[in-house]
C-alpha cells in the first residue's frame, strides 16, 4: 500500500494501530531494535505521539553560558506541522530539557509532541494542554547551566536506539517505536493487516474457540 501523504500515515497510526503491532512488523522485517527503552514513558496514559522526528543533541554542562537557549529556540521556531522533537542527553539525570513553555511554543508551530530521554517539568500544565510528552522522569529544574543543545536535525541515540531526522516516531502507553523511512509504508500496510487478524482472533476467542485452532487459522498471537 502506498500512502498519499503524511496526514494519511499519521491518521492510520493514531486511529487504528498501536506500538506493539508496529514493533511486531518491524521485527518480522529484520528491524529488531526500533523500540525505545522501557523507561521513556508518556506523562499521561492517554498520550499518543505521532510525527516525524526533529532531533536535538544535548550535552551536560555545569555553568551558565551566554545565550543558553540559543539552539533550542532555533529548533522550536523551525518546527512544522507533524514534527515531533526527539531529545538525546546520554542518559543524563542532570538535564530537564522540556516544560510548559516549550510545549506551548511547539504546539503553536503544529508540532505533535516531544520525546525526551531525560526529565520534564510543568507536568500538570502539559497534561492540561494535551500536548503529548514522553520522558524518563520529572524534576522541577531549568536546563540553563545544566544542559545545552549542541546540534539538531542530526542522528542521535534516544531510548537506546538510533533516531534519524524525519523518521516516523510513534508512541503510546506501551512505549515508543521508530520506523525507518525506507520501509515505512510497508510497515504501516503490514501492521494494518496484522490488526485485522488480531481482531478476528479476539472475536473467535471470545466465542470460546481454542487458541491453537484460532492461531492455526489466523497466525497471529
Amino acid at each position: 500500500m502506498r500512502f498519499q501523504s503524511d496526514e494519511e500515515r499519521f491518521a492510520l497510526l493514531r486511529e487504528k494501530l498501536y506500538t506493539a503491532v508496529v514493533s511486531d512488523v518491524l521485527d518480522s522485517l529484520g528491524f529488531r531494535s526500533q523500540a525505545m527503552r522501557h523507561d521513556v514513558r508518556p506523562l499521561h496514559p492517554d498520550f499518543i505521539v505521532v510525527g516525524r522526528a526533529r532531533t536535538a543533541l544535548w550535552i551536560e554542562e555545569y555553568k551558565v553560558r551566554d545565550n543558553p537557549y540559543l539552539s533550542e529556540i532555533k529548533l522550536i521556531d523551525s518546527l512544522k506541522p507533524g514534527d515531533v522533537t526527539v531529545h538525546s542527553t546520554d542518559l543524563s539525570w542532570h538535564i530537564a530539557p522540556w516544560g510548559e513553555l516549550l510545549s506551548t511554543a511547539s504546539k503553536m508551530r503544529g508540532s505533535t509532541g516531544a520525546i525526551v530521554d531525560a526529565l520534564s517539568r510543568d507536568v500538570k500544565r502539559i497534561v492540561q494542554m494535551g500536548f503529548p510528552v514522553f520522558a524518563r522522569g520529572i524534576k522541577p529544574v531549568d536546563s540553563q547551566g545544566r544542559g545545552y543543545v549542541m546540534d539538531f536535525d542530526v542522528p542521535i541515540s534516544c531510548g537506546d536506539i538510533t533516531v534519524r531526522p524525519s523518521e516516523i516516531v510513534f508512541g503510546d502507553y506501551d512505549g515508543v517505536v521508530v520506523i525507518p523511512r525506507k520501509v515505512e509504508d510497508e510497515v504501516l500496510s503490514r501492521a494494518l493487516e496484522k490488526v485485522t487478524g488480531e481482531n478476528n482472533t479476539r472475536r473467535e476467542l471470545l466465542e470460546g474457540k481454542l487458541l491453537a485452532d484460532v492461531y492455526e487459522k489466523y497466525g497471529v498471537l
